[in-house]
């Protein structure tokens, strides 16, 4: 029988416990209102030609990409969609309270592409841009940030130019990258005066598929490099560009909500967004194909789990549509057993191992030239100790004429050069068609250019 005493402590014990349980289950819930708060927008990007696009990821069950749902726990207006009303760029949203990083920091957005979406080892970079805007949430209006407040962006590396060109070690390339490609880690500052630090920084590089998946930092803090800040939104800007690509991708904007809550938060997007849009804010979307026919799980080869999901479609008698039309290996407008038999046949490598096939199109080429529209593109042009960008435009036979030109920054390992003294354009290699080309062209005045050697060359340069 236990005593007066010993009944008191069990019961103070049994009351302790209980607190302790309800302050674990109050802060696990609080971690999840804030977990759950803290979604944010992904970056999807992919190429299409010689341009760069961005738009929101909408993959479905991945995480970064439930527009929908961000949207509708941010209680928006119908039809409403992160797009500056006066200007027209993407909006993607991130949270500096999100778990991993903390109250003032935070890996999001991401940047991701789906297979086939990009070139493998294609190399995207960001270009910081505009200046920090901040959303006073008791003016509930936008403005410039508190004197000295600043969003540092950190974990961007900085290209070099240690690359092969080794046609033996490149898989099939021109030019590939190796392990000592990039320089030291690199950080961009935000801030009310505009950029500071490294105005461009690599995000990453893709795999052999063309798909990209990476996260760097946003930290808010003093010019000091004190982490923290007020309360309220900020707003980046940035572009993505791609040493394979001419053309970059159209500035968007990132909101970064630093201690808002759902309806404050929204509030701030909406002074940016302005009324809904019936309109999808997304560029065109390309038509991505299979890697090879038969591919219909997206691997680069077609082996039994190929013809095993194509069965199954079959006998589940799916109806062909976009999502599924890599199914339909003959191309009759029905899957069924056929497809699944032809994806047999295709698998022609013992055991059905993955094929070594050369890359379809060669990367970190300085020049491309598209018989289509006739344009060619110098994409790294060295004059001195000055690097440019420049478009050029068959005009007649042989001539090109001069379109646009534009100052930039060494990107490629063998540039374009052009002497200024004799007026001749050297290019070691332009791509066109699957194939590479040494030329040169001669300055004939009034921007044009006369073609005056064009040969066609292997693997390496000659």
């Amino acid at each position: 029988m236990t005593s007066p005493r010993q009944e008191l402590h069990r019961m103070e014990n049994q009351a302790h416990m209980t607190n302790r349980i309800r302050l674990n289950l109050l802060a696990a819930a609080l971690l999840l209102n804030q977990a759950a708060f803290a979604v944010h927008l992904d970056v999807e990007v992919w190429g299409e030609g010689n341009a760069l696009f961005v738009g929101y990821c909408r993959t479905p069950g991945v995480v970064g990409c439930d527009l929908g749902g961000l949207t509708q726990m941010l209680e928006l207006p119908a039809g409403a969609l992160p797009k500056e009303a006066a200007t027209g760029k993407l909006i993607f949203l991130a949270d500096f309270r999100d778990l991993p990083g903390g109250d003032f920091r935070t890996k999001n957005p991401g940047f991701q592409s789906i297979q086939n979406a990009l070139l493998p080892n294609e190399l995207l970079g960001y270009r910081a841009l505009g200046v920090l805007k901040y959303w006073n949430p008791t003016l509930s209006s936008w403005g410039n940030p508190p004197h000295g407040i600043q969003i540092t962006l950190f974990g961007g590396l900085e290209g070099s130019a240690e690359v092969i060109s080794d046609f033996s070690e490149c898989a099939g390339q021109l030019i590939c990258f190796s392990d000592g490609s990039f320089g030291i880690d690199g950080s961009t500052i935000f801030s009310a005066e505009g950029i500071l630090g490294n105005p461009e920084l690599v995000v990453d590089i893709t795999n052999n598929n063309g798909i990209l998946h990476t996260h760097l930092s946003f930290f808010l803090e003093n010019q000091q490099g004190e982490i923290g800040g007020p309360v309220g939104a900020y707003l980046v800007e940035m572009q993505l560009i791609s040493n394979a690509r001419f053309f970059p991708s159209e500035p968007f904007l990132i909101l970064l909500n630093a201690g808002l809550d759902e309806s404050a938060f929204a509030a701030a997007l909406v002074a940016l967004a302005g009324k809904p849009s019936d309109t999808d804010p997304d560029p065109p979307r390309p038509i991505l194909p299979a890697s090879i026919p038969g591919d219909v799980d997206l691997d680069s080869d077609v082996d039994r789990i190929d013809v095993a999901l194509i069965l199954l479609a079959a006998q589940n008698n799916e109806q062909l549509n976009p999502g599924n039309a890599m199914f339909d290996v003959n191309r009759d407008g029905v899957i069924d057993r056929t497809d699944a038999f032809l994806a047999k046949d295709l698998c022609t490598l013992r055991l059905c191992n993955i094929p070594i096939i050369a890359p379809a199109t060669v990367l970190n080429v300085a020049a491309v030239y598209d018989q289509n529209t006739g344009k060619l593109n110098l994409n790294d042009i060295q004059v001195s100790n000055q690097h440019y960008r420049a478009q050029l435009q068959l005009q007649d036979e042989n001539i090109f004429v001069l379109n646009t030109v534009q100052i930039d920054k060494p990107r490629y390992a063998i540039p374009v050069r052009y002497d200024i003294a004799n007026g001749i354009l050297e290019i070691p290699s332009v791509y066109t068609h699957g194939k590479n080309f040494k030329a040169t062209l001669r300055n004939i005045g009034d921007d044009k250019f006369r073609l005056e050697q064009l040969t066609e060359i292997g693997g390496v340069f000659e």
